[in-house]
């Protein structure tokens, strides 16, 4: 089993929160955590975040992407 397996499985969570609290698909949902940095920010944090509320989680990704996302269209 993989180092990051409790990761993974703990971004696919995240991705399913992040769909259905913001109306989207999970394709799009995932995209938009990747390209916007959040995805990172969700593996490299999960140890903290796991153990919280699915609101805070959602705040957390939200507060992350108001701050942290590449302002790029590219």
């Amino acid at each position: 089993m993989s180092e990051f397996s409790g990761e993974i499985w703990f971004l696919a969570s995240c991705v399913e929160l992040y769909k259905t609290e913001k109306k989207m698909s999970g394709q799009d949902a995932f995209n938009y955590l990747r390209r916007t940095g959040a995805a990172n920010f969700i593996i490299d944090c999960w140890d903290g975040l796991h153990m919280t509320s699915p609101p805070y989680i959602i705040d957390s990704i939200d507060e992350y992407i108001a701050n942290h996302a590449e302002k790029s269209t590219a």
